[in-house]
């Protein structure tokens, strides 16, 4: 399987998007190994996970907490605030960019008191070099006419930042009523574009971070913190 996996540039620490081949190899009924060869410019890895198979496994590679259940419920429940005051009366869509902000964005709905809609979308970006090609590929769209709602953005982790400058142009380009982005995370010091989310809930380092939401390898989206990945 080869296929571009921009996610990857979030938290492995390469400048530029990259190409991702994986391998799924059985030995037998109880033990398999998923190896991914992590391709870019400047860089070329291979990280080798074994499939998590207990407990022990998965806590391994926590290295630590960085943002608690607790803190992430707290700035959740004000940010929803925020924008129920803010868009009262008013169609609001949120647009959440799969796969990692899928639960932020279910937590953070739910903290929206004012009617709103939801919606899904899958995207790909090509980049040569270190300049983007400005060519997004939609691959999984909007069922909604956005030029009939407030549209926000909900995005699990900004970084380069180049990605969602070009969703937020595309989407732009629909002319809806206005347009807000929303990230639980930001890491400034990885930004390649001129981009500034409306709401930003947390700001970090440059760590790679897994949990509510975001994975390594499919794993650790589930934790209800954002931890530190033991590398």
């Amino acid at each position: 399987l080869l296929r571009l996996r921009c996610a990857f540039d979030s938290r492995y620490g390469c400048h530029l998007p990259i190409m991702q081949q994986s391998w799924h190899i059985r030995y037998n009924d109880h033990i398999s190994v998923v190896i991914y060869r992590i391709l870019c410019p400047e860089k070329d890895m291979v990280i080798v996970m074994k499939d998590v198979k207990n407990i022990d496994d998965f806590k391994s590679k926590i290295k630590r907490v960085v943002i608690s259940k607790e803190e992430i419920d707290a700035a959740i429940k004000k940010a929803g605030k925020q924008i129920s005051d803010s868009y009262d009366g008013k169609p609001i869509l949120l647009v959440s960019v799969l796969k990692g902000s899928f639960v932020f964005m279910a937590d953070l709905c739910r903290e929206i008191t004012v009617p709103c809609e939801i919606g899904f979308m899958c995207a790909e970006s090509y980049y040569e070099g270190t300049v983007s090609s400005g060519n997004v590929k939609i691959t999984m769209d909007l069922k909604q006419d956005i030029s009939k709602y407030h549209v926000i953005i909900v995005e699990d982790i900004i970084d380069t930042g180049r990605t969602l400058n070009e969703i937020v142009a595309l989407l732009k380009g629909r002319n809806p009523l206005s347009l807000k982005v929303v990230t639980l995370l930001d890491k400034p010091s990885r930004r390649m574009v001129e981009f500034k989310a409306d709401i930003t809930l947390f700001t970090i380092p440059d760590y790679f971070v897994i949990g509510y939401g975001l994975d390594c390898g499919e794993y650790y989206r589930n934790l209800p913190y954002i931890a530190e990945y033991n590398g």
